[in-house]
Order: structure tokens, then C-alpha cells, then sequence
């Protein structure tokens, strides 16, 4: 858990809040959802890694504006020293069991440091994707999840866990 909370920490993989705007969440159309996710924030029940935000910023949209918001509200984490020592044994790990150009791809964007967070606070990972055959060429966090005993949920079993009502 994060200093100074007492409640289990979820950390949210970019894909939960693009597919929550661009499908049944929608501002327009769901705009209690944000308002439920803005007060799990300010809970602080509901955290990213600044790496989500740097890539949540490349769209210029209605979730870009949210997100710019949300970042003053303290959504985005800055990764500690702690959290820096969990990322290199994830990318050790990565490197060393999956190809180099699937191991890089996985390992430039956010979804590493969503793990680190969560494996460093004891917290859940939150996404919309799913576990893999362990065969599989793609790296997912559901499976390095798995690998670092990091417990990971979809977004709507988060959902519900953290009690959403529209």
C-alpha cells in the first residue's frame, strides 16, 4: 500500500482508460463513471505510473483534458528507488525469456512500470488484457503478473471489487 493509505492500491494499465472512454464509459454517456474514478483517486485506491500519463498524453482528446486533471490530483506516480529495482528484475526477466524485439517493444512503454508499482506496494494490476499461453511470443502483463506473484484483475472485476454503481 501506498504511504499513508490504508486501502489495497489498483494500478491502471493506459488500455483501462482508453477503452473506459472510447466504450461503455464515455464521458457523454458515462459521466458518474469518471466521477467515481476521480474519487477513487483522491482515495487513493486508484493509482499509474507517470509512464501512463506520458502515454495517455499523446491523444488530444476529451481523456487527454481528464488525464492533464488528474495528474494535479495525484494519479500519476513518480517510480521510487524501490520501484526502479523492481523494473530491472522485470526487464531481466523479460529479456531473458522472450524475444529481443518482442522484450523491447513490451519493455518501452508503460506496462512494465505498471507491474513494478503494484509488486512494490503489495498492489493490483488493473487491465484489459489476458493471460497468454506460456508459449506465446507476446508479452502480457497478465503473465509477468503471474511470474512476480503480482495479483492482476480486468478492469471490470476492479470495477466491481471497488464497488462502482451508475
Amino acid at each position: 500500500m501506498l504511504p499513508g493509505f490504508a486501502l489495497e492500491c489498483y494500478w491502471l494499465d493506459c488500455n483501462v482508460y482508453v477503452q473506459a472512454e472510447n466504450g461503455p464509459y464515455n464521458c457523454r454517456i458515462a459521466p458518474t463513471f469518471w466521477s467515481w474514478l476521480h474519487g477513487k483517486i483522491r482515495d487513493g485506491q486508484v493509482r499509474s505510473p507517470v509512464s501512463v500519463y506520458r502515454e495517455l498524453m499523446q491523444g488530444h482528446d476529451h481523456l487527454s483534458l481528464w488525464i492533464r486533471t488528474m495528474k494535479k490530483d495525484g494519479l500519476f506516480v513518480k517510480p521510487s528507488r524501490s520501484v526502479y529495482t523492481h523494473f530491472t528484475g522485470i526487464a531481466d526477466y523479460v529479456s531473458a525469456h522472450y524475444e529481443q524485439h518482442h522484450a523491447a517493444e513490451f519493455l518501452k512503454g508503460a506496462d512494465p512500470w505498471v507491474i513494478a508499482h503494484a509488486l512494490d506496494n503489495s498492489g493490483t494490476v488493473v487491465t484489459h488484457e489476458a493471460l497468454v499461453p506460456s508459449g506465446s511470443h507476446r508479452v502480457k502483463i497478465p503473465n509477468i503478473c503471474a511470474q512476480f506473484d503480482v495479483r492482476c484483475l480486468g478492469a471490470y472485476a476492479e470495477f466491481e471489487k471497488l464497488d462502482l454503481r451508475l
